[in-house]
């Protein structure tokens, strides 16, 4: 399986995994306890979390978004539910990273029932 990075050259690179229609939600709670125990990420703020892999940090961040996957958020304090994970990637990746980086989405997509948005999120 191949997936699609999501290139946002003023923030951040990122893989969006997410409900269908983005109708289905989570817990916060248990977003974060499979995140942290399974995956072994550190949580590092509301719903944000950071992992060490082969010599660099991956993060990742769990939101709340609408019907067409849009989001603004000025904390993510305070939210109970979650319909998408962003895999924040670091600036530069060799084969044994983005392996290791599709392994863990892979991973939260089958735990959720959530897809890799192939088509990076954006309306085209």
């Amino acid at each position: 399986m191949s997936i699609c990075i999501r290139e946002v050259s003023e923030v951040y690179d990122y893989i969006s995994i997410h409900s269908a229609g983005y109708a289905k939600t989570v817990r916060t709670e248990v977003l974060e306890r499979f995140i942290v125990q399974t995956l072994g990420f550190e949580q590092t703020g509301p719903l944000q979390f950071s992992k060490g892999l082969h010599g660099t940090h991956v993060g990742l961040k769990g939101i709340s978004a609408n019907s067409d996957g849009s989001y603004a958020y000025y904390t993510l304090e305070g939210i109970e539910e979650v319909n998408l994970v962003e895999v924040i990637l670091p600036a530069m990746m060799d084969e044994q990273l983005e392996h290791a980086i599709t392994g863990l989405a892979m991973a939260i997509a089958d735990e959720f029932g959530w897809c890799i948005d192939e088509d990076h999120g954006l309306d085209t």
